[in-house]
């Protein structure tokens, strides 16, 4: 599968945990998140666009992305009802480490562990797996884990929507690739995208005072009175 139609699948991430969370009655879909969630997607396809059209990914690979998006997505809306350690840290050893048990597991029963050439490991392999392990692991799922406990799920969601961004930005800084205007537009998009739904959690987040709340010419004289 090209990688930026697998960018572009990861990108419903957002969306399925704005329907999974809709369905659990853990959130609210306000038209400025499902405006600012369809402008994301459409962002992230704009940036993949030449590798999007190559039409030789398999059904399987698609429906395999997809069930990752949203089995990702499920456990996000639960964890708040699962009780995990208040720690970030702590809460984020739990996926890594069952995650590890199972590449294991799947990885001895494939035969893969076997057919390892332990010998032609370079040190530059090596590095480089300590580099993953800490910044990409530990360290990004640390943070993922500490912005879910105090932001929205959907808003934090949207970094499906940034990584390819900072990916081709990191490829024009580091690797002199070019970066043109559909990059600059679907750039745009992705960031307008991501202040659409951050306004839409604000409006969601901010009750609108009932006409019973409000206060009206006779509660003021009673609250006078009250007062006096």
């Amino acid at each position: 599968m090209a990688s930026g139609l697998a960018a572009l699948l990861i990108a419903t991430e957002p969306m399925f945990i704005l329907i999974f969370g809709w369905l659990a009655g853990q959130q609210k879909i306000s038209r400025l998140s499902a405006l600012g969630l369809g402008l994301g997607v459409l962002g992230v396809g704009l940036l993949m666009r030449a590798e999007v059209a190559i039409t030789t990914s398999s059904l399987l690979g698609l429906a395999a992305v997809l069930l990752a998006s949203a089995s990702w997505a499920a456990g996000v809306v639960i964890s708040p009802r699962v009780r995990l350690p208040a720690n970030a840290l702590a809460r984020t050893a739990i996926p890594l480490l069952c995650g590890a048990v199972m590449l294991l597991i799947a990885a001895g029963v494939t035969g893969e562990i076997q057919r390892t050439q332990w010998s032609a490991i370079s040190l530059r392999s090596v590095l480089g797996l300590g580099y993953l392990i800490t910044f990409g692991s530990v360290v990004a799922f640390t943070a993922y884990m500490w912005l879910l406990q105090r932001c929205p799920p959907t808003l934090v969601a949207t970094h499906a929507y940034a990584n390819p961004v900072v990916a081709i930005l990191l490829g024009w800084l580091f690797a002199s690739e070019q970066v043109g205007a559909r990059v600059l537009l679907a750039s745009a998009a992705i960031l307008g995208a991501i202040v659409l739904i951050r306004q839409g959690e604000r409006r969601v987040a901010t009750p609108t005072p009932t006409p019973a709340a409000l206060p009206t010419e006779a509660n003021r004289g009673k609250e006078q009175v009250l007062a006096g």
